[in-house]
């Protein structure tokens, strides 16, 4: 097959959506398909390839990059659909399309270059698919129409039905979706109700090093970007200050807002019970003491790998059950525990239940067992269904 993946803003960032890209990408060309990747970037940056991270530095020869003014903003990309103007990124791709002659085209994660895809298509008179991959995306765009900057509900009613509107308008123009976790199946359905879904996970990149035990001191693990907006660490450190039993908090990320959630942990008393590790390559280690639960408070996920990934290690989780993802992952009393999201009591309750052990996990071997479930070969496999599903569609 002859695969094309367009995607935005990608070439300098290595997050869980790019060590999916990378696990997916390689597992493509090891069996024998044809990749190009169309990268359209506002980063000047992006230009140094010696700067970029996988899946692009070690592809670059199957990379086109081509550099916007600006990022695809809700407005004007709403005030181009009223008025028939969609396809703003057609000039750029089209040569690409033309040159590469792809049998599908890869949308991830920006739903608004699925009409320029399909434009350039037209354009080339190529008969290929389009296919797009959401990687929470929807979550986040709808989410901030509930932003407090509003100044009133109505104000905040009226984004969210724009902002629906001007996705389905390009959700229209996909043949097919792959989804990473049901809940984002089911956001896609909500727009599109016979839209051709098709839930295929995330790969996890395999891992054989050994089992983190428990530790004796009730020790927790935040794993990512300390990004309040999405993980919502704030509600994390309020709810680790009303837990009134000795505990200990590790950090390992960085991000945007550490100094603000710094200056919180000390103005609610805890600081001095967490450690701060900056950026690690391998999060995991130096875990020797072991470790209770990892904790993700979440606000929206697509289908959140730092939950697999401890798992996968033997660690259990306790996450926030937000819209799409943890449910998918979280096996009840022996993986993990879910609360509902944004409830302040299910969360210390879990907490103190846990430290009190009056709840409890499985062994980490049988932990470790759950997340065989996203195996890169299981994933990759389910992927190529679906395209091939979606190939044979002949009502497009």
């Amino acid at each position: 097959m002859r695969i094309m993946f367009i995607l935005t803003n990608k070439m300098l960032i290595y997050g869980g959506l790019e060590k999916v890209l990378s696990v997916v990408i390689d597992n493509l060309i090891k069996n024998s398909n044809n990749i190009k990747l169309i990268c359209l970037s506002s980063n000047k940056e992006s230009y140094d390839k010696s700067k970029w991270v996988d899946p692009f530095l070690k592809n670059k020869d199957k990379v086109d990059l081509f550099l916007i003014e600006e990022n695809i903003h809700f407005k004007k990309a709403l005030l181009r659909s009223f008025f028939g103007f969609k396809y703003n990124y057609v000039n750029f791709i089209k040569q690409s399309i033309r040159d590469f002659m792809p049998d599908y085209v890869i949308i991830v994660n920006n739903p608004f270059l699925i009409s320029s895809a399909k434009k350039a298509l037209k354009v080339n008179d190529i008969k290929a698919k389009i296919v797009y991959w959401d990687h929470a995306f929807l979550n986040y765009f709808l989410l901030k129409s509930k932003s407090k900057k509003f100044k009133s509900k109505l104000m905040g009613t009226i984004k969210l039905f724009l902002r629906k509107h001007i996705v389905k308008l390009h959700l229209k123009d996909a043949d097919g979706f792959l989804a990473i976790s049901s809940g984002i199946k089911s956001k896609i359905l909500s727009f599109l109700k016979n839209a051709k879904v098709y839930t295929v996970f995330n790969p996890l990149e395999p891992y054989n090093g050994g089992l983190i035990l428990r530790s004796k001191i009730p020790t927790f693990l935040y794993v990512g970007r300390i990004d309040d907006g999405q993980k919502n660490l704030s509600f994390m450190f309020n709810g680790l200050s009303k837990v009134k039993r000795d505990w200990k908090l590790i950090i390992v990320g960085t991000g945007p807002d550490e100094d603000k959630l710094k200056n919180l942990a000390d103005f609610l008393g805890i600081s001095q019970k967490i450690e701060w590790r900056g950026f690690k390559k391998n999060p995991y280690e130096n875990l020797n003491e072991g470790v209770t639960s990892l904790l993700l408070t979440s606000r929206f996920e697509g289908l959140p790998a730092v939950l697999i990934e401890a798992n996968q290690r033997g660690i259990p989780v306790i996450s926030s059950n937000c819209e799409t993802g943890p449910s998918d992952i979280v096996i009840l009393r022996v993986n993990g525990y879910l609360y509902p999201e944004g409830d302040m009591d299910a969360f210390v309750k879990i907490i103190n239940d846990v430290i009190d052990e009056t709840i409890g996990f499985g062994t980490p071997e049988e932990i470790a067992k759950t997340a065989e479930r996203f195996s890169e070969d299981l994933v990759f496999n389910n992927i190529i269904n679906a395209l091939k599903k979606i190939g044979s569609d002949q009502e497009k």
